[in-house]
């Protein structure tokens, strides 16, 4: 993992962040800290915005670091039970027609964006991920309900295994702090991914790219997936995607 090479503009990152972040109090949010070479140095919970911004802005070496935090869900209370259908299975918010009053039909939730955009402008790389993206990445978001013990089981058994991330303790680990790694390998594959393959930038929300997997990119072995590292002397050097 020393000799790759990365896109030109992360030439210089050491490390990697992953957080998950919750729209709601009752939700706890937690960050994950990865080096180049994937090994996991810090993993913690974060209760509020506040905690966030104290962690993002007194982390030594956060110059040279890659940030990716979660998109929020809209928890917004919904009103009717035609609406709550609507949001879920229909592209309601394409739909003219339909008022999007209070922003209901929104997928994501706005909370945090004024804070992310400010540290961006101040020049931290600051990206936004979809956790569902990364998880169908992973091939383990079809048979789980969401935020369950077995789809937590699931999750720590792709990390630990998938990825050689031997850290990962025997027992269950709070879900938050395995979305916040999943984050935190999502952009380190984005900045190891030179020709755009396998992690691209998905949309903008907000003034802040959304990275994310390629869809389809689950029905592929992971064995056969690989990103082919430009050298940076004569020896060969691939680093093996999952």
């Amino acid at each position: 993992m020393s000799n790759y090479n990365s896109k030109i503009l992360f030439k210089n990152i050491k490390y990697f962040i992953g957080i998950s972040f919750s729209s709601i109090a009752s939700n706890e949010s937690a960050v994950a800290v990865v080096d180049n070479n994937l090994n996991l140095i810090f993993l913690d919970k974060l209760f509020t915005l506040n905690d966030i911004s104290f962690f993002l802005k007194n982390f030594q070496g956060i110059q040279n670091t890659l940030v990716a935090i979660s998109m929020a869900k809209n928890e917004i209370m919904i009103s009717s039970r035609w609406k709550y259908l609507s949001r879920i299975y229909h592209p309601v918010n394409l739909n003219s027609s339909i008022s999007n009053k209070d922003g209901w039909a929104d997928r994501f939730s706005k909370k945090g964006t004024d804070l992310f955009l400010d540290l961006k402008n101040k020049g931290l790389f600051i990206y936004r991920f979809d956790i569902h993206n990364a998880k169908t990445a992973f091939g383990c978001n079809a048979a789980f309900l969401d935020r369950t013990p077995a789809d937590c089981k699931a999750l720590q058994t792709g990390l630990k295994y998938k990825l050689n991330m031997n850290q990962l303790p025997s027992n269950m680990l709070p879900v938050s702090q395995l979305e916040a790694i999943l984050g935190a390998y999502t952009v380190f594959t984005y900045s190891l991914d030179i020709n755009n393959k396998y992690c691209i930038k998905l949309f903008n929300f907000h003034n802040l790219d959304v990275i994310g997997f390629r869809q389809g990119l689950c029905r592929t072995p992971f064995s056969t997936l690989s990103i082919d590292i430009t050298p940076a002397s004569n020896n060969i050097c691939t680093c093996a995607m999952l």
